[in-house]
């Protein structure tokens, strides 16, 4: 079971993207700890979002996560 309290939207080009689906990820404070999170591809959930927060405040465990989504992703 997941406490989603953030959300990072991946967006740029993707290869085989549909319009409007991005990859994104739901995540809870500690991702990596007892939180967790999910990667999904598709329409994010922009009704339920709440305010935009930069990077840089988001918890070291949930900016860790993305990096590496990130690197992935762009195969760097």
């Amino acid at each position: 079971m997941t406490s989603e309290r953030y959300t990072a939207v991946f967006t740029g080009l993707l290869a085989l993207k549909k319009p409007g689906e991005y990859l994104y990820v739901c995540m809870g404070e500690d991702p990596f700890g007892g939180d967790g999170y999910t990667l999904n591809r598709g329409r994010p959930p922009y009704g339920e979002l709440g305010r935009e927060i930069s990077f840089g405040d988001l918890p070291e465990g949930c900016k860790n996560l993305v990096l590496d989504i990130y690197q992935k992703v762009w195969n760097l």
